[in-house]
């Protein structure tokens, strides 16, 4: 019965919405027959469920938004891995404590030694190395003094910070296919053009420790866009290196007339710097003095056997023989023993690279007062 009371009272609603009641004769809005039936369904079904009793549901409050305090998230810490890569020494070199020649001493490393290098400094001229010896298992030697088994440019970069050093990843890019060519140099007097006047490598960055990216050859035409330091480096169009740039040595080429005067400057890693930091060269369009090449000196000092000498294993009469050397032989000599009787020299045929021979009748031909000490057994005394 309840059943049938509340399907009559619907039907009886549902007509009465769609019946329209007389009214005045004044014109009135017209009315969405679907809203209000909608609006008239919806009120007899509260109506009708009033009555049966039967439960309500309690629409769902609308969500308020409370705004949260912006939290920055921090960039991501680049983690340094330092894998060791291996070196061969080419000339007897000092360890040092820190990367220069203000650096403690702390030993040698021996022609054709080995060692693991981790890290280079910002301008690839010194490699900091594992070293037992030291009370921090590291130490730092001169990269000339080294084969490395692997591009330099590739090495992370360590940086003093205080008496500490921390670890910088190097910077890396990769040219898939050829180069692209050079940009064309017009006549447009804002560009600064330059001459390559002796082959050079294009650098990711201004310093020899940076990756090489690709080849200038003699005559080649460049568009200058920057500069590093005292104008020893010159930020050129490169359109294969990253942002289209590419860095060439000052001694490498010759600028125009506007020489270095108005460019935008570096740093080390190739970002720019704002504002320029004060520098030796006032004016901006004075070129530094050419840098000079050393051209690396054999290993150890020279000497001339004056007798026929023996050269054996060991710092003994008694080791094997490996050959004897004439008179006005010359010969590299590497360290002195502490007693002075014995030479060690460079002899490539040993599988050590090392031999060594009686000082007695040596005519020393090179500056020997630096010259590394070794005790009986051969090994270097700082």
């Amino acid at each position: 019965m309840r059943q049938n009371f509340i399907l009559i009272a619907l039907v009886i609603v549902l007509a009465l919405s769609g019946c329209s009641m007389p009214g005045a004769a004044s014109p009135t809005a017209t009315v969405d027959g679907n809203a209000v039936i909608t609006a008239a369904a919806a009120t007899a079904f509260v109506e009708l469920t009033r009555i049966a009793g039967l439960p309500t549901e309690t629409p769902p409050a609308s969500p308020t938004s409370t705004p949260e305090p912006f939290t920055a998230t921090p960039s991501p810490t680049i983690e340094v891995q330092l894998v060791p890569v291996d070196a061969i020494c080419t000339y007897v070199t000092v360890v040092r404590s820190w990367p220069g020649k203000g650096g403690e001493n702390l030993g040698f490393v021996r022609f054709e030694s080995g060692v693991k290098v981790l890290a280079r400094n910002f301008t690839g001229g010194w490699l900091y190395i594992e070293w037992p010896d030291s009370p921090t298992g590291r130490a730092w030697v001169i990269a000339d003094g080294f084969t490395l088994k692997s591009d330099i440019g590739r090495l992370p970069i360590a940086l003093e910070e205080g008496d500490k050093i921390v670890f910088q990843p190097p910077i890396i890019w990769e040219i898939s296919g050829a180069p692209m060519p050079l940009p064309t140099v017009s006549n447009d007097p804002s560009l600064r053009p330059a001459t390559v006047v002796s082959g050079a490598s294009i650098r990711v960055c201004p310093a020899k420790g940076c990756m090489i990216i690709g080849q200038l050859y003699t005559g080649d035409q460049i568009i200058m866009t920057g500069r590093f330091g005292e104008n020893q480096w010159a930020q050129f169009m490169y359109p294969s290196g990253p942002d289209g740039k590419g860095w060439v040595i000052r001694t490498a080429i010759q600028p125009g007339s506007e020489s270095f005067g108005g460019l935008p400057y570096f740093d080390v890693f190739g970002k720019l710097v704002t504002p320029e930091p004060p520098t030796g060269t006032p004016d901006p369009n004075q070129s530094p003095t050419p840098t000079i090449t050393v051209t690396t000196k054999p290993v150890g000092q020279l000497a001339e056997i004056t007798i026929p000498t023996t050269v054996y294993t060991l710092m003994s009469s008694l080791s094997p023989e490996l050959e004897v050397l004439n008179p006005k032989t010359k010969i590299y000599i590497t360290a002195i023993s502490i007693n002075k009787l014995w030479y060690e020299i460079n002899y490539p045929k040993s599988p050590t690279g090392r031999a060594y021979i009686s000082s007695k009748e040596i005519k020393l031909l090179g500056d020997f007062r630096y010259m590394p000490w070794m005790d009986s057994l051969g090994t270097p005394i700082p």
